[in-house]
């Protein structure tokens, strides 16, 4: 399964609808903050999941399943953006 972070963003969204056109609703998931903002993705078959880049057990359960993770960037700069990032990582891993 392929994991999208972000997906109810611009770049995000528009990633998920390109994966869309390749590959089947059931081999993606997302991972986004607010998943209500997910349901149309939902409505096509793909997983929604509840994932913030502060929360790295979120994360793993998120990521899931995952044979590959996309993690888009967050709009932070910085340190903060660094930190956010790093327990996106984290999360990855510890999801395996």
């Amino acid at each position: 399964m392929i994991i999208v972070t972000g997906a109810t963003g611009q770049l995000g969204r528009q990633i998920v609808e390109r994966l869309l056109t390749r590959v089947s609703a059931n081999q993606i998931g997302v991972s986004v903050r607010d998943p209500q903002k997910a349901q149309e993705l939902a409505d096509q078959g793909v997983r929604v999941r509840q994932g913030s880049f502060t929360d790295s057990d979120g994360l793993a359960h998120a990521f899931e399943g995952a044979t590959q993770v996309l993690i888009v960037s967050v709009d932070k700069m910085g340190e903060q953006a660094v930190r956010q990032h790093r327990t996106a990582i984290d999360g990855a891993v510890a999801a395996g």
